[in-house]
């Protein structure tokens, strides 16, 4: 009996091709293959035409579906081809590795006995004469607790990393490597002759062992002891050809097996969890990264090149990168091909390589195509070193109902998961764009990040602009969220309603109500009104309110583009604005600046909700409660300018009413920082209407005229400040009418003809005018 020993990388050609024609000439009546146990009963997938690499095995615990080990697999990695080759044969093959019932119930472990050391440390330095922290604070807090147990065990993890660090760094150093990775790919990954290959392997990796003896992690010594109880349990089965395919560095540890009990007592009370497998669609993008079996590799595409075109001298390689850059427009000639080969022939040679690798045809590329400069290696390392490859998997492999409901859906609107980003413009009077705007909406909601909405230019309401990227996390979010539903539609709605009862503040219901209407879900949305009505009708928070009227005016004229019936949320609206119209006075009396600010931005988005809804009864309520901050006493002048302002637009009062208000705060009485604060309210984003309103211009110029040097130098930072929300256009308009201003007599403002004006004095303050809109001083 003969057990064979394969050690290998997990994601490589050359060991790819190494282990495959190991196993033609062996023909093994059993292969062992390095991967979760749990998954055996998914390898008959793996001969199904429809199963198309890059696929991974994912492993999830039902009860908790974030936790989760991705095993990827492309064409070029050993176990993939092994598995192929046991499926088409009809070789017994199994996975020998340690099973995730136990390795994630470790894992798990791990993350809560950090998370307690963690509590315990900070527990002991906290100070038993401070007082209780307020519910604000203990939030923070608890947030901050959390990241940073995030961050202790990530760096535990890092630092375990860190200690034992790349065994194959000490094999590349005698050899004149960089790293242990260029060691690998240039002794083995780019070998042509593959006798004694695995021999070699073995006998390198045993003395970087006993050099490096105790650095091997807990984890692993975990694994190593069940692989060899699996080796065991497989000879006294009587094969007679034992294939066993795993990662070089355990090959030793499988070698000299120690005493049965010693193993048996390092494995003995595992802790346990349960879990489930399935196979998943991957990405070369999602490949190049470490996850799962920490495995990542940094050019998948150049890797299944060399698996295809084994023989190719780079001539094929370079080509497809001419290609791809004639297709960019670029002018690449065949002279640049031939160039650009023979130059990393000729660097391999100078560096002593049997072969070019992909540093030799990038440098090469670099020199030849890009002239010098490595701009276009941004190019190729997307398009082919990298690759936008996406694999598929069966129809018939276990899924989730909601997954499954996801793909169906996909299917009948044409648009499945694809590896490259794609731009959609839906038009919504379209049937089929209409049902993919409710599907993404949906899922959306749901937390599937899958579909982004967009911002589009215009305002019609019948189009939207949506970016589809697949990344195989996402599948983890669908398995999160089947425990709602085994439909998107029915996820959807229960989830929405569980949410729904945590939410007790208007805005954040309302705002939610916003994003479930487009996704079409009527009695969701008729159970969010009637919970809206509650809160709306025990609320007494005139902020509240005024922050939730945008919203509900939203509704109100969504519910008339689609056809809903939102009579409910109508009155509801109407009640609000009463009771603002009641009350709302006193929030706007004895605050501090940013409060005003706070308040300023909710008066400003209320006044344009309601005018764009143009409802005559909510108009005729709000330019009430705007008359009442105007001529309210002890209310903020940010607010007061802003009102008297809204006030003069929409023609409610005259310019003399509004002078008289200008002269209130321009009084002695008053602070320069209250005219200023009155004025920056006043002016709120209305450079466009000082340049229409000639009354208006005339009224501000010579208030700001009429200045001591003093006050305007006092009230220049809030100028500066309210100045600078205007646009670039506006202000140089409104620097050019300051300057015909300072050439020529001001016109006169109606009533001001008497007054005593130093023409002069207002002349000097024409130039800090004309610096403070940023225009030069001539």
């Amino acid at each position: 009996m003969a057990i064979h020993l394969l050690g290998i990388r997990h994601h490589g050609p050359g060991s790819c091709r190494n282990v495959l024609n190991y196993l033609q000439e062996l023909q093994p009546d059993l292969i062992l293959v390095e991967g979760p146990a749990e998954a055996e009963a998914l390898l008959a997938c793996v001969g199904n035409p429809q199963m198309v690499p890059p696929v991974a095995l994912l492993a999830y615990q039902p009860d908790e579906p974030q936790r989760a080990v991705f095993y990827p697999f492309a064409e070029f990695s050993p176990e993939w081809q092994a598995m192929r080759y046991a499926v088409q044969n009809g070789v017994p093959l199994r996975f020998f590795d340690l099973p995730l019932v136990y390795s994630m119930a470790l894992r798990k472990q791990e993350e809560l006995k950090a998370s307690e050391e963690l509590t315990e440390s900070v527990d002991g330095q906290t100070d038993p004469t401070e007082t209780a922290p307020t519910e604000t604070e203990a939030i923070e807090m608890e947030a901050a607790e959390m990241e940073a147990t995030e961050e202790t065990v990530t760096a535990a993890e890092e630092k375990k990393e860190e200690s034992i660090g790349d065994p194959f760094d000490w094999l590349a150093r005698a050899a004149g490597c960089t790293d242990g990775e260029s060691w690998w790919e240039m002794m083995i990954e780019h070998r042509k002759e593959s006798e004694d290959i695995f021999q070699a392997v073995k006998e390198a990796v045993t003395a970087l062992r006993e050099e490096l003896s105790g650095q091997t992690s807990a984890r692993d010594l975990l694994r190593e002891a069940w692989m060899r109880k699996m080796i065991r349990a497989a000879q006294k089965e009587n094969f007679e050809r034992i294939a066993v395919v795993c990662g070089a560095w355990h090959v030793p540890a499988l070698e000299d097996m120690p005493k049965v009990k010693e193993d048996n007592a390092l494995l003995k009370g595992l802790p346990k969890v349960k879990i489930e497998c399935t196979w998943i669609p991957w990405t070369y993008n999602r490949l190049a990264l470490r996850s799962g079996y920490g495995a990542g590799i940094e050019s998948p595409g150049w890797y299944h090149y060399l698996w295809h075109h084994p023989e190719d001298d780079g001539t094929l390689w370079i080509s497809r990168i001419a290609s791809l850059l004639r297709q960019k427009n670029m002018d690449i000639s065949v002279a640049h091909v031939i160039e650009t080969v023979r130059l990393a022939q000729a660097t391999a040679a100078l560096r002593n390589l049997p072969y070019p690798s992909l540093n030799e045809y990038n440098e090469a590329v670099t020199t030849v195509m890009g002239f010098g400069d490595d701009i276009l290696l941004q190019i190729i390392r997307e398009e082919l070193i990298i690759s936008n490859r996406l694999g598929s998997v069966p129809d018939n492999v276990p899924k989730v109902p909601l997954l499954v409901d996801v793909e169906k859906t996909q299917k009948s609107l044409r648009v499945p998961f694809t590896a490259e980003i794609k731009e959609l413009i839906l038009d919504l009077r379209k049937p089929n764009d209409l049902e993919r705007s409710i599907f993404f909406h949906r899922l959306q909601l749901l937390g599937i990040d899958w579909a982004i909405h967009g911002e589009i230019d215009g305002k019609g309401t019948f189009k939207e602009q949506w970016t589809l990227y697949h990344k195989p996390e996402q599948i983890i979010n669908i398995i999160e969220r089947a425990i709602w539903g085994n439909t998107v539609m029915e996820a959807t709605q229960k989830y929405l309603q569980a949410t729904m009862e945590e939410i007790f503040h208007i805005p954040e219901l309302t705002a939610l109500l916003n994003e479930v209407l487009p996704a079409d879900l009527p009695a969701l949305v008729e159970a969010m009104t009637v919970r809206l009505d509650a809160l709306s009708a025990a609320s007494t928070d005139i902020l509240e309110m005024m922050e939730a009227i945008p919203g509900l005016v939203n509704i109100v004229r969504y519910g008339n583009v689609r056809n809903l019936d939102f009579s409910k949320v109508g009155s509801m609206l109407e009640a609000m604005v009463a009771r603002i119209l009641a009350g709302g006075v006193l929030v706007c009396i004895n605050i501090d600046e940013e409060a005003a600010s706070g308040l300023l931005d909710k008066l400003v988005a209320t006044d344009y909700a309601l005018s764009i809804l143009n409802r005559e009864e909510l108009n005729r309520m709000w330019r009430n409660f705007i008359c009442q901050i105007r001529s309210s006493a002890n209310v903020h002048p940010l607010l007061s300018g802003y009102a008297t302002r809204l006030l003069n637009d929409k023609g409610e009062i005259t310019m003399e009413e509004m002078q008289d208000t200008l002269s209130y705060y321009s009084s002695v009485g008053n602070s320069p920082a209250d005219m200023a604060y009155w004025f920056e309210g006043f002016l709120r984003s209305s450079g466009s209407v000082l340049l229409l309103d000639d009354r208006l211009w005339n009224l501000v110029n010579t208030w700001v005229c009429a200045q001591e040097q003093e006050t305007f130098m006092e009230l220049l930072p809030i100028l500066r400040r309210t100045f600078s929300e205007f646009t670039s256009a506006e202000r140089r308009k409104l620097g050019e009418k300051a300057r015909h201003a300072g050439t020529a007599t001001a016109r006169p403002l109606a009533g001001t003809e008497d007054l005593n004006l130093d023409r002069e004095e207002a002349a000097r303050v024409i130039p800090v005018i004309r610096q403070l809109l940023g225009l030069e001083t001539k």
